[in-house]
């Protein structure tokens, strides 16, 4: 589904340039909840940016579905790690249903309020619909994006470390709607995260992005069969 090859970034300084990204080979398959595991700085947030189309690559290509990456597409939705992501004028039902009218997903507004409403109920806030993101906690404001990315069923999701700034308990109910989410979906997510309970909590394929050599350093397609996965990914990470 997305096939990365030889993909490199940098980015200029007045003292010259500073390698984000080195030659970064890795692929996609349709189904698959990928987390990119790396240190804070490593580059996970530009590899995302690279594979959103938001930010063109030094040299390397980007291919989804066989076609190259070059620009943001319906076909791809991303998730950031800020709060403040829904339209603060629209209610949490008109920031779903808005977002369904401008993707031309669905035509009737009956059945955009309909699927607005499934999607608020799977991840817990049906009864916060007709409220406005300021008058929500954090956790909340994130479920409700990720309620909206999820109803424009993209044929891929992207998730900036959207979690990282929720306490534990509010963090864990999270995760647990994103898994069920994507699971009834069958979508395709790449999220990039520092934690490693949270890739192994979510990740069906997990991929280490390494500080030193700005490259995916070791790949684990079934996690499971690792039985000492996370002594492995406590090293890759010191």
């Amino acid at each position: 589904m997305l096939t990365i090859t030889d993909l490199s970034k940098q980015y200029r300084q007045k003292d010259g340039s500073s390698p984000v990204l080195s030659h970064v080979n890795f692929h996609v398959n349709e189904g698959d909840f990928v987390a990119v595991l790396g240190k804070s700085g490593c580059g996970k947030t530009t590899l995302l940016r690279l594979m959103g189309g938001f930010i063109p690559p030094d040299s390397g290509t980007i291919l989804l579905d066989g076609r190259p990456v070059t620009a943001p597409s319906s076909q791809m939705v991303m998730v950031f790690q800020s709060f403040d992501q829904l339209f603060p004028w629209f209610t949490l039902e008109q920031n779903i249903t808005y977002a369904l009218k401008k993707a031309k997903k669905i035509k009737d507004p009956s059945s955009r309020k309909n699927l607005a409403r499934s999607y608020l109920s799977m991840t817990g806030l049906l009864e916060f619909k007709d409220q406005y993101p300021s008058t929500l906690s954090g956790g909340m404001k994130q479920r409700g994006a990720l309620a909206r990315a999820m109803a424009l069923k993209p044929r891929l999701l992207l998730m900036d470390e959207p979690f990282s700034s929720l306490d534990y308990l509010t963090r864990k109910q999270v995760q647990a709607s994103l898994k069920d989410l994507a699971a009834d979906n069958r979508s395709t997510v790449i999220l990039v995260t520092h934690d490693i309970e949270e890739a192994l909590t979510l990740g069906t394929r997990i991929a280490v992005l390494d500080s030193h050599t700005h490259t995916i350093s070791r790949r684990y397609d079934n996690p499971d069969d690792f039985p000492h996965l996370r002594e492995e990914l406590e090293e890759a990470l010191r």
